[in-house]
């Protein structure tokens, strides 16, 4: 795995923020999950 720097919005954050104590997932995994489903609906 690499590290990456990316910039999200303040409001995307606070929303990954409240899902990950919903889920129990870090907000990484959430962000990683959610970019594997992007990628996979791209083909």
């Amino acid at each position: 795995m690499k590290r990456t720097h990316t910039f999200i919005p303040e409001p995307t954050i606070e929303r990954l923020k409240e899902l990950s104590e919903k889920t129990g997932l870090s907000v990484a995994e959430l962000i990683r999950r959610a970019i594997d489903e992007y990628l996979k609906r791209q083909k």
